[in-house]
Parts: structure tokens; sequence; C-alpha cells
């Protein structure tokens, strides 16, 4: 792929996603009825899934078994970054500034793919803190917290009888459980049922306009 694919020098055919670009946004008509919101929705999904999904994908299956095995660290960066943008998204902010660990615990318990496996705020901060914040600023995890797979729960206690030493997260069930709860959304904004879902179009729009203003 050449640089100029990668970066063009205009700011209106700006790439936000691998097949839409900048003026492909600014150009849709959001009015409520209208079918452009399909295209709106498409731009969403082939950001999500052309910066992100698919790289975890990619790692997940790789031909390389020990890559393949060790890209627990990688899926659950991504996975924090895009829970981060998610919560943006339906917010219709720019950042999350200050009140990252509250984020989380909003995300975790309004989601029906999340909220039994997160059952709790300590989980909640628990995992913020031993795999958000330590994965991502120290690129390790803290404690005796864990990134696993092919476990039976997504979560559970690494040490029994003390959940505050950590949690083992199987980063496929929660990886799997963000792309539903992704695929979930864009459900909802493609078909509103009711005055939740028109607002979360309202802050999807405000946040689109933030990535490409």
């Amino acid at each position: 792929m050449s640089e100029n694919r990668l970066g063009s020098p205009t700011l209106s055919a700006r790439w936000i996603s691998p097949k839409f670009t900048r003026n492909d946004w600014k150009k849709l008509d959001l009015s409520a009825h209208s079918v452009d919101w399909n295209t709106a929705v498409e731009i969403f999904l082939d950001r999500v899934n052309g910066r992100f999904l698919a790289a975890v994908d990619a790692i997940r299956k790789h031909t390389d078994l020990q890559i393949a095995e060790f890209a627990g660290f990688v899926t659950i960066a991504i996975d924090c970054l895009l829970i981060e943008t998610l919560v943006q998204f339906r917010t219709g902010e720019d950042e999350t500034k200050g009140r990252h660990a509250d984020a989380f615990w909003s995300f975790f318990k309004k989601s029906d793919f999340f909220k039994h496996d997160f059952d709790s705020r300590q989980k909640s901060d628990i995992f913020y803190g031993h795999f958000r914040c330590g994965i991502l600023h120290q690129a390790q995890t803290k404690k005796s917290s864990l990134v696993r797979y092919g476990r039976q729960r997504m979560v559970e206690a690494s040490v029994i009888g003390n959940i505050q030493q950590g949690l083992i997260i199987d980063r496929d069930l929660f990886h799997n459980a963000l792309v539903d709860e992704i695929n979930n959304y864009a459900q909802r904004l493609r078909f509103p049922q009711d005055a939740h879902d028109r607002k979360l179009r309202q802050q999807f729009v405000k946040k689109m306009n933030l990535i490409t203003k």
C-alpha cells in the first residue's frame, strides 16, 4: 500500500477507514429517515473493523501458533481502546477525561454481553486497574491477574476467595462479547426503536463530526 493511500495531503480526501474518506462522511444526509444512515453505519463498522478488529483476528489466526497463543495482551489492549471509543460514541465526546474507570463500569453494567460477568463495580475496577492500565501503561497485568483462553467463564478470581488479588480474563470470550456489543450498537443505529436509540444516533453524529473535523 502506498504512502499516498495511507495519508492524503488533502483534508477532504483523508481516509477515516479503509473504504471511506472524510468527504464520504461529510456529504451524508443524516436526517431521521434518510437512507444514508446505512452508509453512516457502514463507515463506523469499516473504521472499527479495518483499524482494529481485523488486526486482532489476523493475530489470533496467525499461522505461527506461538504468535497466536501469546496474543492475549494485544487483544485486551485493543479491546480496552475500543470500549473507551464506544463509550465516546454513545456520549458524543471527543475523549474520556478524568473518569476512565467510571466509563468502564458504565459500559459493563449496561451491556447484555458483559453485565453477567462484570456484575459488580469491584470487578470492573480491578479489570480497569489490572488490565486496562497495566497493559496499556506498563505492558503487564498487575498483581495476580492473568489473560488466558479456553476457559469456561469470561471472568474468574485468580486467587480463590480473594478477588482483590486479581482476575483471570478469557481473552476470546471477552473479545467475542465486545464484537457482539459493537454489532448490537450498529444495529440500533440502523434501526432505532425508541427515544434512547434516537439519542444514540445524535451522539454518534457528534463523535463522527469530531473525528472528521
